[in-house]
Formats: structure tokens, C-alpha cells, sequence
């Protein structure tokens, strides 16, 4: 069994590998489409779960997404603000720090508030076999993108 999840994993990364030559858009999409079904499979959901499950993750990240865009404007307004620096607000800095910090705490608040909306439709396990696939197909996906990177800056 754990052969066959560490097979499947590898084919996520190949396939999203294969699929990010493309170009982002497409490689992103395929990558989605790969970890939604990896995570039907390790849930083992049934339709009517699956359904209302990604129905709250798309919510959450479409949350999410639109945090990080907010955050990204304040640290390019940061960026902007520091270039001269012999004259740099920092009053003005402060407070985009401040703005950047509370995004960062939303951001944690809307993951959060997710995982306690699952307990109607998940079990407890599945709830943290969801955690544990997210946290290692982040870090795998680190993995192959560093090492992608390794790789074409020694050809």
C-alpha cells in the first residue's frame, strides 16, 4: 500500500513536471486536477462527499488567493518605499508591516475555519490524512522544483 502511494506521488510530480514545460496555466491545472484526484483516492470519498468537499476547498482558496494577492501588493508598496533609502517612513512601514501581519493572520483563520467546516462531512482521520497529503505534496513538489531548477542552472 505504501508503494503504490509513493508510485502515485511520483506520477503527480512526472506528469506536473512534463506539464509545467507547457507553461504555467496549463501545468497548474493539471497539477489541481492530479492532487484532487489523489485526494479523493487517500479519503476515499464518495460522490456526494467529494463534491461538497471541493466545494469548501475551492471557497477557501479562492479566499485565500485573493489574501495573498493583497499581501503581494503590500510587499511590492513596501519594495517602493524602501528604495531611497535614505528616506524611508517609518511610520508608513510600520504600518504596512502591520497590514502584511494581519493577512498573514487571516489567511491561517480561513485554513482553520475550513478544517473545523469539514467535521459534517469528513471523519476525524480523514480530516488529518487531508492535512498530512497537503503538507508532504507541498514539500514534494518543493523537492522536484528545486532539484528541476538545480538541474537547468548546471546544464
Amino acid at each position: 500500500m505504501k508503494m503504490l502511494k509513493y508510485l502515485l506521488l511520483f506520477s503527480v510530480l512526472f506528469y506536473f513536471n512534463a506539464y509545467s514545460q507547457m507553461g504555467p496555466p496549463r501545468g497548474r491545472e493539471r497539477l489541481e486536477q492530479l492532487e484532487k484526484i489523489k485526494l479523493i483516492e487517500v479519503l476515499k470519498m464518495d460522490e456526494e462527499t467529494t463534491l461538497r468537499f471541493f466545494a469548501r476547498r475551492t471557497e477557501m482558496k479562492s479566499k485565500i488567493d485573493e489574501l495573498n494577492k493583497n499581501a503581494d501588493e503590500l510587499l511590492k508598496e513596501m519594495e517602493t518605499m524602501m528604495k531611497d533609502e535614505d528616506d524611508v517612513d517609518e511610520a508608513a512601514l510600520k504600518s504596512k508591516i502591520d497590514e502584511w501581519k494581519k493577512i498573514q493572520s487571516e489567511i491561517e483563520r480561513t485554513k482553520s475555519e475550513f478544517i473545523d467546516s469539514l467535521y459534517d462531512i469528513l471523519t476525524t482521520e480523514q480530516i488529518a490524512k487531508m492535512i498530512i497529503f497537503e503538507k508532504r505534496f507541498r514539500d514534494e513538489l518543493r523537492r522536484v522544483l528545486i532539484k528541476d531548477r538545480h538541474r537547468k542552472m548546471h546544464k
